[in-house]
């Protein structure tokens, strides 16, 4: 646990700027989107957001909240990733602090791009455009409000003083825990579209969600 408390102590300095940059565009999205905001943050409550923001915007999806939301995403899940790699790991890709986190931050665009590109592909094959807009508008929405929730508590294991290790595992428990519920919520949705053709919806998880996952990893090691 020392150790891995004067590792997060050494590069507090880099994360701090990272953190900052967060929190500037999360104040931007605050200050223009403030009502889309709040209902994002509670999403997993209420389907409020998807029913009132997709018929607006079903026609343009990525659109500046999206993109905002979207920088939000990947560099907090970037971070715990890297925390990981630090506290459990001992940097296993063999590079040390900006490094490292550099590293995991373009597995992760490359993972998202891959997967973006993927879905756009077969949904052009099939026509099945309007229908992956639909998933993916939810799917993007709910990993908005999942990182809402998890960024408060990365700044705490960062910044923590004591007890770092622990905190960690209860924050990413806590982020695996909160991906299960978007996936069951996700499908609870949809559920007649899931269940009508679950021989294509099991190809998809197996095609979209975990072959690219174990792709990165096999590369990444």
């Amino acid at each position: 646990m020392l150790e891995a408390s004067k590792i997060i102590y050494e590069n507090n300095d880099w994360l701090t700027f990272i953190l900052a940059f967060i929190l500037i565009v999360l104040v931007l999205v605050k200050v223009l989107f403030n009502e889309k905001l709040l209902d994002t943050n509670t999403l997993f409550f209420s389907k409020k957001y998807l029913l009132i923001y997709y018929n607006k915007e079903k026609n343009s999806v990525f659109n500046l909240f999206q993109l905002l939301l979207f920088t939000i995403q990947f560099l907090v899940i970037s971070i715990i990733i890297y925390l990981g790699f630090d506290f459990f790991e001992q940097s296993i890709l063999g590079y040390k602090s900006v490094y490292l986190f550099i590293s995991i931050l373009i597995i992760i665009l490359i993972y998202f791009g891959f997967k973006f590109l993927s879905n756009f592909f077969l949904a052009s094959i099939f026509n099945l455009q309007k229908v992956q807009n639909k998933l993916q508008y939810e799917k993007n929405s709910y990993l908005n409000n999942l990182v809402l929730w998890i960024l408060p508590l990365l700044i705490f294991c960062i910044y923590l003083n004591s007890f770092q290790v622990i905190f960690f595992k209860i924050t990413f428990t806590l982020f695996i825990v909160l991906l299960c519920v978007r996936y069951f919520l996700f499908i609870a949705n949809n559920k007649k579209l899931v269940f009508n053709h679950i021989f294509y919806f099991i190809l998809y998880l197996c095609a979209l969600e975990i072959a690219p996952l174990i792709i990165i990893f096999k590369l990444t090691i």
